[in-house]
């Protein structure tokens, strides 16, 4: 049922590529999306075995569960804490005593890190309810149970240039990848990074951010109006509606200062402590949108937005249509 092929990258770790052909070799049709599914292949550690591949396809769902998908260094922290406040009435007492990753399992971590716990089982042993559940993987390799019974999946997308810069600093600074910024832009262009092809996972869940269970939300949507993206989640989410006290004071707890400056609401601490990293890791940097205006250099900047120009021309779409100006 899944189809793979070896990749050479330099990712400190085996790498492969991988494609869901489906029973019958017509690809996932849980997912709500007709498409020529035998494009869509995903670069993963090679841990990510057919078995791995199948638990998570098989994985149990509740009726209550929540899934938060993200392609890599898209915003993911910052909506699992917004996400698990409005679905647990607001609790900063525990939001400020454990890591987000804690509240909010990895459901593919173990591929990332041999050395840890299994992570599918962990998800699966939840006590919570509801529970939050992150994933990386793009639409075709998660739980065919989410397509099936709907559960609820929340997509933060992230502009492609911003992400090289960010998941470039993440991946060399906890020693997962090794080589300068011009060969990590070369191998992110050509889907040798762990999760690319980066716009097909992006553009299948755009195509479906009108599905009843997807709420599709981008990390420049968070950074200019926060606000109104809370009010949209709590909608999705079925939570009640919150005051202005409430509001105020659940937007000054997701500020990119306060929760850089907690030590729960940034990871650096505990990813320090678990993976050999560098000195001047940090796993929240600088939080904004255009950072890579200052980071990324003229040529790079080509490079991605000419894989963008051309992958998106297929949909008739531009990057402005999907993230705003930047």
């Amino acid at each position: 049922m899944y189809a793979t092929r070896p990749i050479d990258s330099s990712a400190n770790m085996p790498t492969i590529q991988v494609q869901w052909k489906g029973p019958n070799g017509s690809g996932p049709e849980w997912v709500p999306l007709k498409q020529d599914w035998s494009e869509r292949w995903c670069t993963l550690p090679d841990r990510f075995t057919n078995e791995f591949a199948l638990r998570i396809r098989d994985f149990e769902t509740r009726s209550s569960d929540v899934f938060l998908v993200t392609f890599m260094k898209s915003g993911t922290t910052w909506m699992q804490e917004l996400a698990w406040l409005l679905l647990n009435q607001l609790d900063y007492e525990a939001a400020q005593s454990s890591y987000a990753m804690v509240r909010s399992p990895y459901l593919e971590r173990s591929i990332l890190y041999p050395d840890a716990p299994d992570s599918i089982a962990r998800c699966d042993k939840m006590k919570d309810n509801p529970r939050l559940i992150k994933s990386h993987l793009p639409a075709q390799l998660l739980p065919e149970q989410l397509w099936k019974q709907g559960r609820k999946i929340i997509y933060v997308a992230r502009n492609p240039k911003d992400v090289v810069v960010s998941s470039y600093h993440y991946a060399t600074g906890l020693n997962y990848w090794h080589g300068s910024f011009d060969k990590y832009v070369d191998e992110f262009v050509s889907d040798k990074i762990p999760y690319n092809p980066y716009w097909a996972h992006v553009i299948d869940f755009y195509r479906m951010r009108d599905e009843e269970n997807v709420f599709f939300v981008t990390y420049e949507e968070m950074s200019r109006n926060l606000q109104d993206v809370i009010r949209r989640l709590s909608r999705f989410l079925g939570c009640k509606e919150l005051t202005e006290s409430e509001m105020d004071k659940l937007l000054n707890h997701l500020s990119f200062k306060n929760m850089k400056e907690s030590k729960y609401g940034d990871q650096t601490g505990l990813l320090k402590a678990l993976h050999k990293s560098d000195d001047d890791f940090q796993f929240m940097r600088r939080g904004i949108v255009g950072s890579h205006k200052d980071e990324l250099g003229a040529e790079n900047k080509d490079k991605i937005d000419k894989l963008t120009c051309t992958f998106l021309k297929k949909y008739g779409l531009s990057e402005a249509d999907i993230f705003g100006v930047i």
